[in-house]
């Protein structure tokens, strides 16, 4: 499903490479996404429970999840609400993340369902395909240069240190998504009624952290804002600004 296009200017790309890791427990976490020489790997469905062209990507987006080397999250939006049925998971701030994209990227791509592949480009997230290119020509934009994201649990916070990063001017932030492991829903009307369907890694909700303006950066985070509650975990982004390249990615459960 489509929506109309966004025209603005093309955002400039920071060349810079990752990794991406974690499973929360005592003391240093284990990598989920290998190590520095794994690259990024980061996928961002954008999906809505009134769109029935979504469903089979909401799969792929499972099957990712389940991969060992892969950080992926679901973004419902809620601009297909008037077609019949109110996206339980939708919000505004998922909406404006995906037009925030399409913004960044200069090229005015707004639909569902919609993978953004680290931060940079885009394809039908019905596409696996086209998923597994994308992370393998955005990698090689980023070149062979790495930065570490790591995370340790202590003390009842969790220690999350970014190494250097060469950056330039440009400043890299560090975000917490908070998701819902897996959600299922019933839907009643809409495209997708009578059907029920079930999502992985939910985005609840996206916190700033903090900004880093030299060469490293650790942040203590209350563990419970990590981990919340059962069935719940958090994802750390460090990304340029808020939809720029992905830099580096952390799971912790």
């Amino acid at each position: 499903m489509f929506v109309k296009n966004i025209k603005a200017p093309l955002a400039g790309l920071l060349m810079t490479a990752v990794m991406a890791g974690g499973i929360l427990a005592g003391g240093p976490l284990p990598l989920k996404a290998g190590d520095a020489g794994a690259g990024v790997k980061v996928v961002e469905l954008f999906t809505s429970q009134g769109c029935s062209s979504c469903p089979p990507a909401d799969v792929v987006l499972g099957s990712y999840v389940k991969k060992p080397d892969v950080v992926a999250l679901s973004y419902s939006v809620d601009y297909w609400d008037y077609l019949g049925w109110r996206d339980t998971f939708g919000s505004p701030e998922n909406s404006q993340r995906q037009r925030a994209y399409a913004t960044a990227r200069g090229d005015g791509a707004v639909y569902t369902p919609q993978a953004v592949v680290n931060g940079m480009a885009h394809v039908n997230g019905a596409q696996k395909a086209a998923i597994n290119k994308q992370i393998s020509k955005t990698n090689q934009a980023l070149g062979d240069k790495k930065a570490r994201l790591s995370a340790a649990s202590r003390d009842g916070k969790v220690i999350v240190s970014a190494e250097a990063v060469a950056t330039g001017d440009d400043k890299p932030v560090l975000w917490l998504v908070r998701v819902k492991d897996v959600g299922k829903v019933k839907i009643p009307r809409g495209e997708n009624r009578g059907k029920t369907l079930e999502y992985h890694n939910v985005v609840l909700g996206v916190e700033k952290l903090a900004v880093m303006t030299g060469g490293s950066l650790e942040v203590a985070v209350d563990r419970k804002k990590v981990v919340p509650r059962k069935g719940e975990h958090g994802v750390f982004l460090l990304q340029m600004g808020s939809t720029g390249p992905i830099l580096a990615a952390y799971e912790a459960r």
